[in-house]
């Protein structure tokens, strides 16, 4: 768990806490990730698609996903050594903008990264799709990071195809719902939207929750019909990065894997994630009142920010554990808690803290846990047998 004191927003990110959260998921999942792949691979590449650098406010592009990812692969390669694993890491950063694009070739070329490749592309991502996929080779683990500033020609699954369709891969993929929330019923961007969505979303009558909901699970549904999937199903998850001083969700961080284990390790950054996001939102939302009145305020909004907001009641998590519990002994394993995240975006502590109370009323029961039991209620990692007591 994060330490809800030891998250203070660094001040380069001021004005752009919606990049210091996505940079936090980003570092948070790389390692696990490349911590994992690099006992299996003997080369992971990393893609970064729209790499910029953009809005920066440090010299050397430490608030940038550039930096971020450097550091991660340069942790983990020095990490996988101490394993006995010798991996070697490529880095590719693709920019379009030249101003930006001259900025990261200078960049690329001034730093040392003793056995690391780097290179820098320039160009339209759309255009070099089949450039990127020589680069990676064929054999490779690739970890492809899309992040563009707007939606036409980045994240529509037709657009990702050629990527999408590629063996041994992950994606993280900016799913920019404010903008294709003010879009999708327009009638100029009908035919946008079904190449976003595979089809014509239609939202009357919805509540805005609702509408998120429809419009990710629609665009999540479009990305996988198009996955290869000759080395495992395809399977997704999401994170919501909100506005930093509004109520409002400003993007989906949208998470791509094959492997049951890479959903549960992605929620699982997602979970540490949650303190970074509320925090950092709420100093942003003190700078603006302070800004207004011009008048300081006695505590910092780190004393007034929740620990825990955003989560589901644990009153439907347990509703859904009897529903899918039977008198039967059923298995729960990696796969199933992969099925069980991917279908509810849950965390995972909901799961145990819903299953360890229902147990403690004993409706429910493991019947491969032991006496001693550890923190977690269920350990899905052993595969344990799981009723439902019928009173």
């Amino acid at each position: 768990m994060v330490n809800a004191e030891s998250v203070k927003l660094p001040a380069h990110y001021k004005g752009r806490e919606q990049a210091y959260i996505k940079h936090s998921l980003l570092k948070a999942y790389l390692e696990r990730l490349f911590m994992i792949v690099g006992r299996y691979h003997n080369t992971i590449c990393y893609v970064d698609c729209f790499a910029g650098p953009w809005q920066e406010k440090s010299e050397n592009l430490e608030d940038t996903s550039i930096v971020i990812a450097l550091k991660i692969i340069e942790k983990c390669q020095k990490g996988l050594k101490q394993l006995g694993k010798n991996v070697k890491f490529k880095a590719l950063f693709i920019e379009e903008n030249q101003k930006a694009y001259q900025k990261l070739e200078s960049f690329l070329t001034d730093i040392n990264l003793q056995g690391i490749e780097v290179k820098p592309m320039h160009g339209e991502f759309i255009a070099l799709r089949q450039q990127i996929l020589d680069w990676c080779g064929k054999d490779s683990f690739a970890f492809f990071f899309i992040d563009p500033t707007g939606w036409k020609e980045a994240v529509e699954p037709s657009t990702l195809k050629p990527l999408l369709q590629r063996s041994n891969s992950e994606f993280l993929i900016n799913f920019m719902y404010d903008f294709l929330l003010r879009t999708h019923t327009q009638k100029p961007f009908t035919g946008d939207m079904i190449e976003v969505f595979g089809q014509t979303p239609i939202t009357n009558d919805m509540t805005a929750l609702e509408k998120e909901e429809h419009l990710i699970n629609l665009y999540r549904i479009n990305l996988k019909k198009i996955v290869s999937s000759t080395d495992g199903i395809p399977r997704t998850a999401y994170v919501r990065i909100l506005k930093p001083t509004k109520d409002r969700v400003l993007y989906h961080l949208v998470y791509l894997t094959r492997h049951p284990l890479g959903i549960v390790k992605f929620m699982e950054a997602s979970q540490g994630l949650d303190i970074v996001q509320w925090k950092a939102r709420s100093q942003a939302k003190q700078d603006k009142r302070i800004s207004k009145s011009g008048q300081e305020e006695l505590f910092t909004a780190y004393n007034h920010a929740p620990e825990k907001d955003g989560h589901v009641d644990l009153f439907i998590v347990k509703r859904y554990w009897l529903n899918k519990l039977t008198s039967k002994p059923a298995v729960f394993d990696i796969e199933k808690l992969s099925d069980m995240l991917e279908e509810t975006g849950w965390f995972i502590s909901d799961f145990q803290q819903a299953f360890k109370e229902l147990e403690k009323d004993d409706k429910v029961k493991n019947l491969d846990a032991k006496r001693a039991r550890p923190v977690n209620a269920v350990n899905f990692e052993k595969s344990e047998r799981l009723i439902k007591i019928n009173l």
